[in-house]
């Protein structure tokens, strides 16, 4: 699948809870959160929006979109992105959370790659599958309503019932690593900055 296909989405409407502050705006390596996962998008698919109903950091030109439906976590942002790429002439999303600064273009590539396989593809991890660095066919929008209306807001149940296919990017010759470690509190920026100037 030609990767212009794709809508690429960046996930930036959570509530940072345990961050305490909006982590979209939070610094790593001397970038901020939303910067990264943006560029990292850009590298890979032709368009990209961020979803969230708050203001852009000065300076993010992306254009944003909210959620359809309000306070419905990250199956909810889908949901809108999904919507978006209907109107755009793309045949799926291909969406990343705000909090992964360490994600690089090869797996986001590789993920996109793999939309061949089924109605969504998702990378393992360790813990299972990572659902919020996947791509998402925009037949599954319907699916993604239907959950929501029924105020069930869990993404990895939606990725099981749309018949999604984990994959496994070290079997297709891509390096994981940290990539998908994620931003949830102040010191995790730290330990991100780490990771990124480690050398390999």
């Amino acid at each position: 699948m030609a990767t212009n296909r794709l809508l690429g989405a960046v996930l930036a409407g959570g509530r940072s809870r345990r961050y305490g502050s909006d982590k979209s705006n939070a610094l790593v390596g001397g970038r901020l959160l939303i910067e990264r996962a943006i560029a990292a998008l850009e590298q890979v698919v032709q368009d990209v929006v961020v979803v969230t109903s708050r203001q852009l950091p000065d300076g993010v030109v992306t254009p944003s979109i909210p959620d359809r439906f309000v306070d419905a976590g990250p199956l909810g942002g889908l949901h809108a992105a999904l919507y978006t790429a209907v109107e755009y002439g793309r045949s799926g999303v291909l969406l990343l959370a705000c909090d992964m600064p360490l994600i690089t273009p090869e797996v986001l590539r590789a993920v996109a790659v793999a939309m061949d396989r089924g109605p969504a593809v998702a990378p393992l991890r360790d813990e299972g599958i990572e659902p919020l660095c996947a791509a998402y066919h925009i037949d599954t929008l319907q699916a993604a309503e239907d959950l929501l209306l029924g105020n069930d807001l869990s993404l990895h149940r939606f990725f099981k019932e749309v018949g999604g296919i984990p994959i496994d990017l070290e079997a297709m010759g891509v390096e994981r690593g940290d990539v998908f470690f994620n931003v949830n509190e102040q010191a995790d920026c730290i330990r991100a900055d780490a990771l990124l100037t480690a050398p390999p």
